[in-house]
């Protein structure tokens, strides 16, 4: 999406302050996509729980949602992001995934995590390089 395409995602927000009220984030102390909403510099689009209550209480149906992923198309993400990405790429996982997780599910009665095949992360590997995804 342009420039423009953002600033016609932002045309109807009358900057209000609701979605600031409700975010999790912002009630944390850290500066999400909501303060960029009510104009301010000090913000990061990656600070989203995801949670769309931001979402649910506007007034004029901003797509907030995809004002924030324009937003990270524009910054890059912390280094912790790269890090799960990279796990996701890698196992499939953004979270490492070791005997103690499995150990501690038993201990609840649930089943073990079962590593991703290897075959979906060469699909994943191959996507993220750009290439074409056939057989």
């Amino acid at each position: 999406m342009t420039v423009g395409g953002l600033d016609s995602l932002l045309e109807d927000c009358t900057q209000c302050g609701l979605c600031r009220e409700v975010c999790i984030v912002e009630r944390l102390g850290a500066h999400s996509i909501t303060s960029f909403l009510l104009g301010e510099d000090n913000y990061s689009s990656w600070l989203c729980s995801s949670c769309w209550r931001c979402q649910e209480v506007c007034p004029q149906g901003v797509d907030i949602h995809a004002i924030m992923v324009e937003k990270r198309r524009e910054e890059d993400p912390p280094v912790a992001h790269e890090a799960n990405l990279r796990r996701v790429l890698e196992s499939g996982y953004a979270l490492p995934i070791g005997k103690g997780i499995n150990e501690l599910r038993a201990i609840h009665g649930l089943d073990a995590v079962q590593l991703v095949p290897e075959k979906w992360v060469e699909i994943l590997l191959r996507a993220q390089a750009g290439q074409e995804l056939g057989g």
